[in-house]
């Protein structure tokens, strides 16, 4: 999970850095816990989305985002877990 674009974003910005920015915004409010279950492969809502990759200064593109849940979904799969 660490190895996708997104995932590489994530660890280099930070989980608590991340949940600092979209604070901000009452509607883009999450946990360090919602950050994880991205990780995780579940996908952020569009305008959570559109704010890391505001946050990420043009390093992350919805795409990138979006691209790591279906390759967590695909890991998973690969793997013998749920889909």
């Amino acid at each position: 999970r660490w190895q996708t674009e997104f995932g590489r974003w994530v660890a280099d910005f930070g989980v608590p850095r991340i949940v600092a920015g979209l604070a901000n915004d009452p509607g883009l409010r999450v946990s360090n816990q919602a950050v994880y279950e991205w990780l995780q492969g579940h996908a952020p809502q569009p305008a959570r989305a559109m704010a890391l990759v505001e946050m990420s200064g043009g390093r992350l593109t919805l795409d990138a985002i979006y691209q790591h849940g279906r390759q967590m979904k695909q890991t998973e799969g690969d793997a013998g877990g749920p889909r």
